[in-house]
């Protein structure tokens, strides 16, 4: 009777040890193949063009660079006189992963950035396994739901030094157990997350939505509720402690956001942005019909009753287009909501599962030789 009581009680749900196994295992493959991707396709575009290619480290460009910098000097004191840019703006969880890399291990500065963010890859698929458990049950379901982040789109980003798979990592855990009501699980994902990237503290929006959805009767015992508030407490901390940090260091605890002003990104109204995106030819057209597709399918996943996700999405959707659709699918392509979304599409209309990955894994090639070609629309 104890363990019929246990099973039926969300909260204590855990994955089998089976299934924890074929995740991580599931991953592992994919996560190699991913790699093998990147590796043949950055290989061959050497060989023709301007692309150049000759070892990992050489995925270490522009975003990474700034990342490093957070690494090897940490946060500067004043911004580079020729162009007003600093590295203010690059929250630290994802360059301090890098660290055993490069002060342990002394692999050079750049590949150790690169070799953080190729790691932590792996973590966001078996993360991503997790927060699909309930609907992959089997080896070729978790297949095909991994496949959606290996062979992402805008994979070039987890493989280039950027905080993308840790951000993604991050947010899927903190879905994952706010699924399962563990509050201060969800809300320590959910504060790593925010000190991984800006948006990540949009969480709060989805982990307080998730508090209001569940009527469990846990809400009538006083653990419960401190639990909920330790969790609500803990989402924006990684966000709170950076500004603190910053207020310290520079006197300005704005001021990540207020440097973003020397890259051309000054909030406003994320319909102009649109607006002026879908009005334009070739890249800033197809980011803005990136942006109306996530935008449905936040929709879509309200209509799944899967309200935290949906507000999320929308957020951290609407919050980069307000200041500029430049980089705008990068924003959408690494969210997990997202991917939630497309994989519930991808098993309700199967046939679609084929010209989805020769797609998406098109885009991810073409992405690599823009990125060794210097082209600027992969930022």
């Amino acid at each position: 009777m104890a363990s019929t009581a246990v099973s039926e009680n969300p909260r204590f749900v855990r994955p089998p040890k089976r299934g924890a196994f074929a995740n991580l295992w599931v991953a592992v493959v994919l996560w190699i193949a991913s790699n093998a991707f990147m590796l043949g396709v950055a290989t061959i575009a050497s060989w023709e063009g301007i692309a150049s290619y000759s070892r990992v480290s050489d995925f270490c460009k522009w975003d990474c660079g700034w990342y490093g910098s957070v690494l090897q000097m940490g946060y500067w004191v004043q911004t580079m006189p020729d162009t007003a840019a600093a590295n203010w703006p690059f929250h630290p969880l994802f360059p301090l992963t890098a660290y055993p890399f490069y002060k342990w291990f002394h692999v050079p500065l750049a590949g150790s950035v690169v070799w953080a963010g190729k790691l932590e890859l792996l973590l966001a698929i078996y993360a991503f396994l997790l927060m699909v458990s309930d609907e992959a049950p089997d080896t070729g379901e978790r297949f095909r739901a991994a496949s959606l982040v290996a062979f992402n789109p805008y994979v070039i980003y987890a493989h280039a030094g950027y905080a993308e798979p840790l951000y993604f990592a991050c947010i899927a855990f903190a879905f994952y157990f706010a699924a399962r009501r563990g509050w201060i699980m969800a809300g320590g994902m959910g504060g790593l997350a925010s000190a991984t990237r800006f948006v990540g503290v949009m969480f709060l929006l989805a982990y307080v939505t998730s508090w209001l959805k569940d009527r469990s009767p846990d809400l009538r015992h006083d653990h419960a509720s401190v639990n909920r508030l330790i969790g609500l407490l803990l989402c924006p901390l990684g966000t709170a402690l950076f500004m603190l940090y910053m207020w310290a260091h520079m006197g300005d605890a704005m001021v990540q956001q207020h440097t973003q002003v020397s890259w051309g990104k000054v909030a406003g109204n994320p319909l102009h942005t649109l607006h002026a995106a879908l009005w334009q030819h070739h890249w800033p057209r197809l980011w803005a019909a990136m942006v109306v597709a996530a935008l449905l399918l936040s929709v879509s996943l309200w209509r799944m009753h899967k309200p935290e996700m949906a507000v999320f999405l929308a957020a951290v959707v609407l919050i980069p287009i307000s200041a500029t659709y430049v980089a705008a699918a990068r924003y959408i392509w690494w969210q997990p909501p997202l991917l939630y979304a497309i994989y519930c599409w991808l098993r309700r209309y199967p046939a679609w599962w084929i010209p989805y990955i020769v797609f998406t894994s098109g885009m991810a090639a073409f992405m690599v030789i823009g990125w060794f070609s210097g082209h600027n629309f992969v930022v």
